[in-house]
């Protein structure tokens, strides 16, 4: 074997302070404060503001906005809910294999909104829900199902005030 590489400090750091740096550093330390951080999720009739949507102090005043889909397992079935920066108008249509909810003059917040909700592997009627564009002015969240079902949907203000869509389907 040949002669050790040497390792250059700064002459304003010694040698063992340098080393604790390292190891602190590598443990994970620093990662904590990123765990504390990561964000959970909307939780539909949160009584707090602790989980807004992402970035929520940026959407315009006054627009009508889809700020967040999610979909729950809930006692006596599942229920999708899509979270809105106010009340929305709302229509349904429904053909073999698809519901749609149709978002009258509402846009999308964030483009990550888009991503399907991926419910294949729960007990709920529905593979699939994905919000999509419909037209210039209205969204849709379709709803592909694995079999024929009709949801109840309800719409109410949350105590974090923001508007939720509700659509839930029993088993």
């Amino acid at each position: 074997m040949g002669p050790r590489p040497r390792v250059a400090y700064p002459e304003s750091v010694g040698k063992k302070s340098f080393i604790a740096f390292i190891a602190l550093f590598a443990s994970g330390v620093g990662t904590a404060a990123a765990e504390e951080s990561a964000y959970a999720g909307v939780t539909p009739g949160s009584e707090t503001s602790e989980n807004l949507p992402p970035k929520a102090d940026e959407i315009p005043e006054g627009a009508l906005m889809l700020t967040w889909p999610g979909f729950m397992m809930v006692e006596g079935g599942s229920s999708f809910f899509i979270q809105t920066s106010k009340p929305v108008k709302f229509g349904t249509k429904k053909s073999e294999g698809r519901l749609e909810l149709i978002l009258h003059h509402t846009r999308v917040h964030l483009k990550n909104n888009f991503l399907p909700l991926e419910t294949q592997f729960f007990d709920t009627p529905v593979i699939r829900a994905t919000v999509q564009r419909k037209g210039k002015k209205d969204l849709v969240m379709v709803f592909e199902m694995r079999e024929d079902a009709t949801p109840s949907i309800t719409q109410k203000i949350g105590k974090d005030g923001f508007n939720y869509v509700f659509v839930k389907f029993s088993p």
